[in-house]
């Protein structure tokens, strides 16, 4: 008997010493939220299309000719300037982006992210993840694996949807000028 109270005792001593308010909280997690992701998304995708198109360029998958290579130099050249972005202007940019390309163009750059979201899940389906305010975005963590600056670029766009990363220099900024070098040149 004196046991079996122990055993009682060991195993409900932590939930009894909670309290109850904390109890009925949910976990609070900043980038949990359906609303924070909607406002984040355009300006992710725009960070992924410009790797993307910068990548296809390069290796000469992706060949747009000189009209096309011109309105997306115009498209994607004023980022860098610009002090914020924010999903408005990031889903304009996208439009003007997808509207340069031909259709075969779409498709090839479609593929291509396809593929990397293929490998974005193949990297969340290896890793374990925790976070010590809920439960993990997987969204923002599968961006985390498609950025050129990683979870921590994603963090900070879902964080502040109308930061502009190119504006602030790093690996974003260094792929648009690489695009637009790609774009301007021979």
């Amino acid at each position: 008997m004196r046991r079996a109270l122990l055993l009682a005792c060991l195993t409900l001593g932590p939930a009894v010493a909670a309290t109850p308010g904390r109890m009925s909280e949910p976990p609070r997690s900043s980038f949990s939220t359906v609303t924070t992701m909607q406002q984040a998304r355009p300006t992710l995708d725009l960070l992924v299309t410009v790797r993307l198109l910068a990548g296809l360029l390069e290796r000469g998958t992706l060949a747009p000719g000189a009209q096309a290579r011109a309105e997306l130099a115009a498209a994607l050249g004023e980022l860098s300037t610009r002090p914020t972005l924010g999903p408005l202007a990031a889903d304009r940019t996208l439009d003007r982006v997808r509207g340069a390309l031909t259709g075969t163009q779409r498709g090839t750059l479609d593929a291509a992210r396809a593929d990397l979201e293929r490998r974005a899940d193949l990297n969340l389906s290896r890793a374990r993840f925790a976070a010590p305010d809920g439960p993990v975005n997987v969204a923002l963590l599968r961006y985390g694996f498609m950025l050129p600056g990683g979870f921590a670029l994603a963090r900070q766009v879902a964080a502040d949807p109308e930061l502009n990363p190119y504006a602030r220099g790093g690996a974003s900024a260094a792929t648009l000028e690489r695009l637009l070098a790609l774009l301007r040149g021979p």
